[in-house]
């Protein structure tokens, strides 16, 4: 009798050991499992790590020998197919693509400034019918630069002269230039690419017209008997124009291919702002008056908006961005003062002069 029980004991605490056994196995198989999931994961990182590296040597090594570089045989710019074949035509392209490629710091800063403007300067080309190439006349003119002045005196991201700004309703005044604001200067160059279509149905007439001046570029279609702007004899610097503006696309539409490559982190910093339209009907009102209502202090304020360019604004109307967050306060402020009224769009639009 003993013995059976002493056998039923022992079989009991064979099985609860077995049944130990089994849990314990069971756990170290997860463990081991869990364990290799994340050395997975991390030998994954490991090889995305080395890839990129590899990549950034292999295409810093060829961004260091320009003659490593060979253009395609035709590139597509505004829809229209330009053929590199012809040695003439690759001749003049090369020209200028391998005289912008030297210039490696300007195209580095050309893409680090390239989410500031250009997501507002594509959405406003597509909704407009035209072709978002045409951000590329930006970026040559002005090196996406919003105050930046020519030798000439043609100022902003379009480079407007004075006359040409106000003939596409830019305000321009001892407080405010409008030229400067990126998102009216950017209506107004749409609206003046427009009107050069529509007078030549030709791209690269366009262009040579935008640099050139229209009256120039008809009076020699009209003397040439030609409106091929490849076959057409314009002074230098205009014929030259377009082709600067096929190596900028060139490049910038591909810089991975000539050793640019940039972080997100890399980018200047690019805002969501929101655009406020606003009368003053004090005398005047300050700058700063203004940014303090914002919560910004003056040099932010100011390079949210370049396209104030004096210290007051007198009684009038106006428009001014600021970033989305900060809008709340400016109400909660501007509902105090009398002497201010405001409006604001109903949703917030990303960096729409940006910094």
């Amino acid at each position: 009798m003993k013995t059976k029980l002493h056998i039923i004991v022992l079989s009991s605490l064979i099985g609860v050991l077995l049944i130990l056994y089994v849990i314990q196995y069971r756990q170290y198989s997860e463990f081991i499992v869990r364990q290799n999931h994340l050395l997975g994961e991390k030998i994954d990182t490991l090889k995305n790590v080395i890839s990129d590296l590899e990549t950034r040597v292999f295409w810093a090594e060829r961004s260091n020998n320009v003659s490593q570089h060979r253009l395609p045989d035709q590139i597509v710019f505004c829809n229209d197919t330009l053929d590199l074949s012809n040695a003439v035509i690759r001749e003049k392209v090369e020209r200028e693509f391998y005289s912008l490629l030297s210039k490696q710091g300007q195209i580095q800063l050309y893409l680090k400034r390239s989410l500031r403007y250009l997501p507002m300067i594509e959405s406003k080309l597509r909704e407009s019918g035209l072709p978002e190439d045409l951000k590329y006349l930006a970026i040559h003119e002005s090196a996406l630069l919003p105050k930046i002045r020519s030798r000439s005196n043609a100022v902003g991201l379009w480079q407007f002269m004075r006359s040409t700004g106000r003939l596409y309703r830019l305000k321009i005044s001892r407080y405010v230039d409008e030229r400067q604001d990126p998102v009216k200067s950017t209506d107004a160059a749409i609206w003046m690419l427009k009107d050069l279509y529509r007078k030549f149905e030709d791209w690269p007439l366009v262009l040579a017209s935008y640099n050139g001046g229209v009256n120039r570029v008809q009076r020699n279609i009209r003397q040439q008997k030609t409106s091929d702007f490849i076959a057409l004899s314009l002074p230098e610097e205009t014929e030259r124009y377009y082709f600067k503006i096929i190596a900028t696309k060139l490049i910038l539409g591909d810089p991975v291919s000539y050793g640019f490559i940039i972080d997100e982190d890399d980018y200047f910093y690019t805002p969501k702002t929101r655009s406020v339209d606003f009368s003053i009907y004090a005398n005047q009102m300050s700058l700063e008056e203004i940014a303090n209502i914002a919560g910004l202090d003056l040099p932010y304020f100011k390079h949210l908006n370049p396209q104030f360019i004096n210290a007051f604004l007198p009684r009038g109307s106006y428009t001014f961005y600021i970033p989305g967050d900060t809008y709340p306060l400016f109400v909660k402020n501007a509902e105090t003062l009398a002497h201010l009224n405001f409006s604001v769009e109903n949703e917030p639009k990303r960096d729409e002069p940006g910094e």
